[in-house]
């Protein structure tokens, strides 16, 4: 596990992100990396971990989700051949999150590239406006014909890889925008950035890109449920976000019902300039040119 830690230190593409988290859910459990600290690793004994497991992996808090060519009523016997009943343990949870706006961020490591990310936190899953707010996402920067790709990759060819992301909890989303390029141009790429964000404010979208981003966020979702995987996990994410299967069809009609007003106005609540923080890995010479 600890050399696994490693990887990801030396990984720029994950560790930012682990960064950027970290600086974003300062002060809650959020913040925390998934794969946790070298410190808390080496601390851990068996008893530790099996107390761990007998409050935490049991019948009240297991959710089993199957699909494919499997009947439903097997799969319940299967669960309770195999799964031992236990003492109640302590219901997951954590607490609730408030919003921040974070100081900025420059981590020096020895890095070929810049890796950047400019973002916040923003609404969550059960918030009727996650919708619109992933639409715009889409639109800043999923995808080859996204406007960033298209500013910044086609046109310029100035990063080596530019998106945006919406990674998201029932209560909150890490929102923004990462990109990789050299040290020369990673200032330009920034600006660039911040000016797609200042013309989403500014100027309505058209009904013609809107219902492209539409079609682009549908078809993604159609093709996904190809994968019988895929839609194991859209069952189980339905049922412990929202304690439903939410059909496919409803999800449809709430794509289809943003408006292009709608992506004007969240455009202006969540890209709001003193809201934004940035998070940047850079190389130690790098880092000194920039300051």
């Amino acid at each position: 596990v600890i050399d696994e830690l490693r990887d990801i230190d030396d990984n720029p593409e994950e560790l930012i992100f682990d960064k950027f988290e970290a600086a974003i859910f300062s002060g809650n459990t959020l913040s925390y990396p998934v794969i946790g600290t070298e410190g808390n690793i080496r601390k851990f004994n068996t008893n530790e971990l099996q107390k761990f497991h007998r409050n935490k992996y049991n019948p009240g808090n297991l959710l089993i989700v199957a699909s494919g060519a499997v009947k439903h009523s097997e799969l319940v016997k299967l669960a309770e051949r195999n799964i031992r009943k236990r003492k109640p343990g302590t219901e997951a949870g954590r607490e609730k999150f408030y919003h921040k706006k974070v100081n900025d961020l420059i981590v020096e490591k020895d890095f070929q590239q810049v890796h950047s990310i400019i973002g916040r936190s923003t609404i969550g899953l059960k918030n009727k406006k996650r919708i619109q707010v992933k639409i715009l996402s889409t639109m800043l920067g999923e995808g080859s014909s996204s406007r960033l790709f298209q500013a910044v990759r086609e046109k310029l060819g100035i990063t080596y890889q530019i998106n945006s992301f919406l990674n998201s909890y029932q209560d909150v989303s890490a929102f923004g925008v990462y990109f990789s390029t050299s040290s020369r141009q990673a200032d330009r790429v920034m600006e660039i950035v911040e000016k797609e964000f200042r013309k989403m404010k500014e100027k309505k979208v058209t009904e013609k890109e809107l219902s492209r981003v539409r079609e682009y966020i549908k078809g993604g979702m159609l093709l996904s449920l190809e994968s019988t995987t895929n839609r194991m996990i859209r069952i189980a994410n339905s049922l412990l976000y929202f304690n439903r299967i939410v059909p496919l069809d409803e999800f449809i009609k709430k794509i289809d019902s943003v408006t292009v007003d709608d992506i004007t106005a969240v455009a202006n609540e969540l890209l709001i300039e003193k809201k934004l923080s940035k998070v940047i890995l850079t190389s130690n010479v790098a880092a000194r040119s920039t300051s």
